[in-house]
């Protein structure tokens, strides 16, 4: 298959068994909503969206690059919509917003889930009704989170410095150097 086309009944099989999938058909694929704010996050950081849905077992070359590249685009407007309404945010207070929103999505199933089947568990956290949809700042991420988002910042940085570099070498080597003799 070239990518973004049809998929075929073995395509499907093997898509199915991917946690980052919840459905998909021969003609589309539904993402986990849990990939989809992973996947948001990470491309928010900086990370490129082929390596996200490659590192998720979706290679483009399977999913296809336009199917990749709307499905991001679709997920962070609508991402930064439902955190910064009319403010004009940067990135990681983007970021910062929609972890803690995750963070509250993921606690508040759990203790759903804990409650539907009797049992509880002490060691997930219940969360206030106050918690939900106050002003979440950077301040309010946790040290592992914060530390995820500043290695990819750090690697973005790495990798640009490199690509920088590199055109920097080919610039000079490309404009003969204006030496005088004497």
């Amino acid at each position: 298959m070239c990518g973004g086309g049809a998929f075929s009944d073995e395509e499907i099989q093997l898509l199915r068994g991917l946690p980052a999938v919840a459905n998909v058909t021969h003609n589309r694929i539904t993402y986990s909503d849990a990939f989809k704010q992973v996947c948001t996050i990470r491309y928010l950081a900086g990370e490129s969206p082929t390596k996200i849905f490659r590192e998720a077992g979706l290679p483009p070359d399977l999913v296809g690059y336009k199917r990749i590249e709307r499905s991001v685009a679709r997920w962070k407007a609508a991402a930064i919509k439902s955190v910064s309404g009319n403010d004009h945010l940067d990135d990681s207070e983007i970021i910062a917003r929609l972890v803690e929103r995750y963070k509250r999505t993921l606690v508040t199933r759990r203790n759903l889930d804990n409650m539907a089947s009797g049992v509880p568990d002490s060691s997930v956290p219940v969360m206030s009704e106050g918690a939900v949809g106050a002003h979440v700042s950077i301040d309010a991420l946790d040290g592992d989170t914060a530390g995820i988002i500043i290695k990819q910042q750090a690697r973005r940085i790495d990798e640009l410095e490199r690509a920088n570099a590199s055109l920097l070498d080919k610039l000079n080597k490309a404009i003969p150097s204006s030496t005088v003799d004497n």
